[in-house]
């Protein structure tokens, strides 16, 4: 539950110093990381990261809808299903978002990490940036007709920065 709360936080600031520079933010697109046959994720006990981070993007969405009533809300999923990478994308940029908040449960490799980690679309500028866009991104293996979607290899360096770039021409 803290981990909601902070997502929350986090979104209220943003929201107050995007109003308060006389940006109004009309659309939110809340992505719910991995889904269906991607797991994402899986904790000591068990649970599946695309479970929990499924509950809080639903969470936050209702959260946004309560308070702030004029902005409008769409899920990239709201159940369990695979929902490809680009697709996610394209909802965003289909529905001209001014913001798309993605929410993952990273695993760490200490039990004793915790709290939080925000990261910008694009904006790799440290090392443990760009190994969390790759580990995300890898889920591309699990999608079809890649070769349609991806015209570059993601796993190479020129690849990341070719999709990094691509990227940046919706972060404005």
């Amino acid at each position: 539950m803290k981990a909601i709360q902070k997502i929350l936080i986090i979104l209220g600031i943003f929201v107050f110093i995007t109003n308060s520079h006389a940006q109004v933010v009309k659309t939110i697109v809340i992505d719910a990381g991995h889904g269906g046959k991607d797991s994402g994720a899986i904790g000591k006990s068990g649970y599946l990261e695309k479970k929990l981070v499924l509950a809080v993007a639903l969470k936050v969405g209702q959260y946004l809808q309560e308070k702030l009533p004029a902005v409008k809300v769409i899920y990239t999923r709201n159940s369990d299903e695979f929902i490809e990478l680009h697709e996610r994308a394209n909802i965003a940029n289909k529905t001209n978002a001014d913001l798309f908040i993605s929410i993952h449960a990273n695993s760490a490799g200490s039990s004793s990490a915790h709290g939080t980690e925000t990261f910008v679309l694009g904006l790799h500028k440290s090392e443990d940036n760009l190994a969390v866009a790759k580990r995300e991104n890898s889920v591309i293996d699990l999608e079809e007709n890649t070769d349609k979607h991806y015209k570059t290899d993601l796993s190479s360096p020129d690849g990341m920065i070719k999709l990094s770039m691509m990227q940046s021409a919706y972060l404005d």
